[in-house]
C-alpha cells in the first residue's frame, strides 16, 4: 500500500485550543458584544468550536450561516410545544443509551457524546454524559459489543455518538477490529462532523485504519458549502473508502435557500461524495428558531431535481419515533 502523504498535524492541540468564550469569539470575527446576552443555555450546553472552522466564518457579519449553527442564542431559552429534550425518543425508547437499536438488521453504537463543535441544533444535546472506560481495550469493547454479538439480526453496526472519530486511532482500529470479528455483522457505518470541521483529523494513521478490508460506509455531516476548504478536500482525495456519503440538516438562515444547497451538493459529487439525506429538523428544545417548513423544504428538493442529476440529489427525509425507516417527506 502506497504511504499517505499528509502532515500529521496534532488535531487534539487543535481541539484543544477550541474557542469557549464569547467575547473571543466575537473579537476575531469583528463583532461587537454589545447587543448579545449571555443565555443561561450556555453554561448548560456550552459554545465550543475550532478555531479552523471560525477562520471559514465572514469577518463582520453577524448572520455568517457557520456562525448561526455554533452561537448560543436567546432563542434557545423558548419553549415550544412539539420540542422535547428526547425527540427521537432514544432514551425512553432503549435500555441502554449506548446501544441504541432503532431499525430492523441495524444498530447504533454510541462510542462517546463528545463532539468536536457543539451545533446548536443537535437533537442528543440532552443526552446523559457516558460514563468512561476504564480497561483494557479488549474489556471495554469485548462489553459494549456484547448486545451486538447475542442479536444475530444485527448486520450492520452504525458508530455514532457525539462523534466517534473523537476515538484515537488505536482505540478506532481496535473497536473495527472487535466489530468484524462478529460473525453476522456484514457492515460499519461511521457518521462523523470531524474531518469538515477539523480537517487535520483525517491523520494519516486514520486513512489507513478507515482502508479496513471489511465494508465501511463513512458518511460527512455538512451543511453548508463555505464548510468545505482545500484542506478538507486534500485529504478526502486521499480517503481509501470505497463509500463516502453526507448528510444535511436543514436550517433557517443557514441553507434553506436552492443555490446554496445546489452549491453544496454539487461539490460534493465533483468530490466523489455521495449525498445521502438532507434531514428535517429533529425537533429538540431550543432548536425551534432552525426550523423550515416542511413544504418550503419540498419546494427546495423541487428546484434541486432541475438543476442536479439524480445521483446529486439527497432524500429529503424526517425520523418518527417508532417509525422502522427515515420517512421521505412528499408534497402536502
Amino acid at each position: 500500500m502506497t504511504d499517505v502523504k499528509v502532515t500529521n498535524v496534532n488535531w487534539k492541540n487543535e481541539l484543544s485550543q477550541a474557542i469557549t468564550e464569547i467575547p473571543e469569539l466575537f473579537r476575531i470575527l469583528e463583532l461587537p458584544t454589545t447587543d448579545w446576552e449571555y443565555p443561561p443555555v450556555l453554561y448548560e450546553y456550552p459554545l465550543f468550536v475550532p478555531r479552523s472552522f471560525v477562520d471559514k466564518m465572514a469577518k463582520g457579519d453577524s448572520n455568517d450561516p457557520l456562525l448561526l449553527q455554533i452561537l448560543p442564542r436567546r432563542e434557545e431559552q423558548v419553549l415550544i410545544s412539539g420540542f422535547s429534550c428526547d425527540p427521537l425518543h432514544e432514551l425512553s425508547n432503549n435500555s441502554s443509551c449506548r446501544v441504541l437499536k432503532k431499525y430492523a438488521g441495524r444498530v447504533l453504537l454510541l462510542v462517546s457524546n463528545d463532539c468536536g463543535i457543539h451545533c446548536r441544533f443537535c437533537f442528543r444535546r440532552f443526552f446523559p454524559k457516558l460514563n468512561k472506560f476504564n480497561k483494557s481495550y479488549s474489556d471495554k469493547f469485548e462489553t459494549l459489543l456484547e448486545p451486538i454479538r447475542v442479536d444475530n439480526t444485527i448486520e450492520e453496526v452504525i458508530l455514532s455518538g457525539g462523534d466517534p472519530l473523537l476515538l484515537d486511532d488505536s482505540e478506532l482500529e481496535q473497536l473495527l477490529y472487535y466489530i468484524v470479528k462478529i460473525s453476522h455483522v456484514k457492515r460499519i457505518r461511521i457518521h462523523s462532523r470531524l474531518p469538515v470541521v477539523l480537517p487535520n483529523r483525517l491523520t494519516p494513521e486514520l486513512i489507513k485504519i478507515l482502508s479496513f478490508p471489511f465494508p465501511i460506509y463513512l458518511v460527512l455531516h455538512m451543511n453548508h458549502p463555505n464548510e468545505l476548504s482545500n484542506d478538507f478536500w486534500e485529504r478526502r482525495e486521499m480517503l481509501r473508502v470505497p463509500v463516502v456519503l453526507s448528510q444535511t440538516v436543514l436550517l433557517k438562515g443557514v441553507n434553506d435557500d436552492s443555490d446554496v444547497l445546489y452549491q453544496l451538493f454539487d461539490q460534493l459529487v465533483d468530490h466523489r461524495i455521495i449525498p445521502y439525506y438532507l434531514h428535517q429538523l429533529d425537533r429538540v428544545h431550543g432548536a425551534a428558531h432552525f426550523e423550515v417548513p416542511p413544504d418550503k423544504g419540498y419546494y427546495l428538493m423541487e428546484q434541486l431535481r432541475n438543476r442536479l442529476p439524480g445521483y446529486a440529489i439527497p432524500r429529503y427525509v424526517q425520523e418518527i419515533p417508532g417509525m422502522l425507516s427515515k420517512q421521505e417527506i412528499k408534497q402536502s
